[in-house]
């Protein structure tokens, strides 16, 4: 259901509420920004990524981001209806129309951080494969309320004071979306540098501890690959744990482009799951040293993988 809404075309959803591009250059499409009034097109869709980005507003993401922000909610619920509702889609119409009607668009209030200690959270991770003490070393925990009613969620900071956020129902982001920029020593850089897509990637990569020692950045989204382009200058391994899909195949081409032979594609070490927490979550790992080819053409290291608990609880989101 989701992945239906987010493989409708940004090109035609915005068409469908009468916004048309004012250029076009490859697969990118340049608009007058469906989210405020100007003059010169500053919003961009690329049509390969099927990804927005407005340069005036600094904000960008699928289809279901750019609905938070048109119709200003969090409600992943209203905002399947908004959606279906401009551009019918079957199944997705049929998922949307079951869920109430909705007249008022919702926002966070009563935003908090917090230390990450919340079982229900802890659990959430420890089935996406992530153990409570890597979760709790890089994690917070955000608390907020929509509409009066009392939500909270995974937390991770970006370079901008922002925050994603997960929990089992929801995904999104609090205040600008950015890259996380997280250096491996307080005191120095290192020569390598690790790319993620999300941060649950990263925790998958700390779980199986296949980055030692390497500083890491993390997109919360690939329109923010040119965000990170600054932040990869001077290592000598840039190395690319990305999705398994065009649009991680597309990140890498860019980053590719700009750093050449610096920058290593490492999904060959997942290469039959869509992502390294999907790797790691439909494996059997068991106490055995795995070995990595493509690591051992840079530092020759061997990965230890520990067997990882995934017993399943039933706790539920008090959402």
């Amino acid at each position: 259901m989701i992945k239906e809404i987010k493989s409708i075309p940004l090109a035609a959803f915005l068409s469908r509420l009468g916004h048309e591009p004012a250029a076009r250059k490859g697969t990118r499409l340049w608009y007058r920004s469906p989210l405020r009034q100007e003059q010169t097109p500053s919003f961009k869709v690329d049509t390969a990524l099927n990804c927005w980005y407005d340069f005036g507003f600094g904000r960008g993401g699928n289809i279901i981001d750019l609905a938070a922000e048109l119709y200003q909610s969090t409600d992943l619920r209203h905002l399947m209806r908004c959606i279906a509702n401009s551009y019918p889609v079957p199944s997705v119409q049929t998922v949307a129309s079951s869920y109430p009607q909705r007249h008022s668009a919702p926002s966070m209030e009563r935003f908090e951080v917090v230390p990450f200690e919340h079982r229900a959270l802890v659990a959430y991770l420890q089935e996406r494969g992530i153990p409570a003490h890597i979760a709790k070393a890089n994690c917070k925990e955000a608390h907020y309320s929509v509409n009066g009613k009392p939500y909270f969620a995974v937390a991770f900071e970006n370079v901008n004071n922002g925050w994603e956020l997960r929990n089992r129902y929801f995904k999104g982001c609090r205040g600008c979306k950015d890259i996380s920029y997280l250096p491996w020593a307080k005191d120095g850089s290192s020569t390598e540098c690790a790319v993620f897509e999300g941060f649950i990637d990263y925790l998958s990569a700390l779980t199986l501890d296949i980055i030692s020692g390497a500083d890491a950045i993390i997109l919360n989204s690939v329109v923010n690959v040119i965000k990170a382009v600054p932040y990869l200058k001077g290592y000598t391994a840039i190395n690319c744990y990305l999705d398994n899909d065009n649009a991680g195949k597309t990140a890498l081409a860019e980053l590719t482009a700009i750093y050449g032979s610096t920058v290593i594609d490492r999904s060959t070490l997942y290469s039959e799951f869509n992502d390294l927490n999907d790797f790691l979550v439909n494996r059997s790992f068991t106490p055995n040293t795995i070995s990595n080819e493509d690591h051992q053409s840079t530092n020759n290291t061997r990965i230890q993988v520990n067997q990882i608990d995934r017993s399943t609880q039933t706790q539920s989101f008090t959402l």
